[in-house]
């Protein structure tokens, strides 16, 4: 995945990068039985969900830092090791911010009546849930496609940034329904759905920060 794009050998951090990359989709597709326990208003399964999302995260991080030790100590590669630095902690701030998603939402059970008052924002909340989901798919797809077809990964890191753009649109329609029914939410019920399209917003922002990075090194190897 990464051997000809590096200087020289990464001498076994490419099963590292591999295994943390798996773990961050593994977290982000955890988001999709998140929403669905709060479409259907079953609360233990949203909190078995953010607990589940957090234990994947910790996980990630435990890769994480073994990557930057790798990276760190000797001399493996010139040029693209702050790069390389650079996508590991961007791609582990997409699990970092679906934990705090996950957290936000399962913080509290709204009554069934306020869920019923926005159930037309909930339905735009999922379909952003679903749109994260799809871009950190890409942006996974741009990441091994780096060594083997640098045009296609530069195509498809591109596309994540136009994924971002759409899945601002969503947030922006997201966060109108929902202060339009603002006073038929209590503060806390409005404040926890406003957070929770926030921080997935930030799950899109930080795959648009990774892609821009995999551009650069595609760029920097002469693709």
């Amino acid at each position: 995945m990464w051997r000809k794009i590096a200087s020289f050998p990464l001498k076994g951090i490419e099963e590292g990068l591999k295994a943390h990359s798996q773990l961050v989709m593994d977290t982000i597709r955890l988001l999709s039985d998140l929403i669905e326990g709060c479409d259907c208003q079953n609360w233990n399964r949203v909190k078995s969900t953010a607990d589940r999302i957090a234990f994947m995260e910790r996980e990630a991080d435990d890769v994480k830092r073994g990557v930057e030790i790798k990276l760190y100590s000797g001399i493996l590669f010139v040029g693209l090791k702050e790069d390389f630095l650079r996508l590991v902690e961007a791609m582990d701030q997409i699990a970092d911010r679906a934990k705090e998603a996950s957290r936000a939402l399962a913080s509290r059970e709204p009554s069934k009546e306020e869920m019923e008052e926005i159930r037309d924002c909930n339905e735009k909340v999922k379909e952003m849930v679903y749109g994260t989901i799809e871009i950190v798919n890409v942006l996974i797809r741009a990441l091994e496609m780096i060594n083997k077809n640098k045009n296609e990964a530069l195509s498809l890191a591109h596309e994540v940034e136009k994924y971002e753009e759409r899945l601002d649109d969503i947030k922006l329609e997201a966060l109108k329904m929902l202060t339009t029914r603002e006073k038929k939410t209590s503060p806390l019920t409005y404040l926890q759905i406003r957070d929770f399209i926030f921080l997935l917003d930030m799950i899109a922002d930080a795959a648009e920060s990774a892609s821009d990075i995999i551009t650069a090194m595609v760029v920097k190897s002469g693709a």
